[in-house]
């Protein structure tokens, strides 16, 4: 039986960063031995997920 779930879709997202965060992005992904593209997608991910919880809190 197959799964009638689909894969989620991808969007693209283009991000214009200050060229110093762009480099520390750059080298905790390194550290993190994270492709830049995963990392940057992770980070607004739990960014998103912090704001979130930060609202629902107040």
């Amino acid at each position: 039986m197959e799964s009638s779930l689909k894969p989620p879709a991808k969007i693209e997202v283009k991000l214009l960063l200050h060229p110093q965060d762009h480099d520390r992005a750059l080298a905790i992904a390194r550290s993190a031995n994270i492709a830049e593209r995963d990392f940057f997608a992770l980070a607004i991910h739990l960014g998103a997920a912090e704001i979130l919880r930060a609202s629902v809190a107040n």
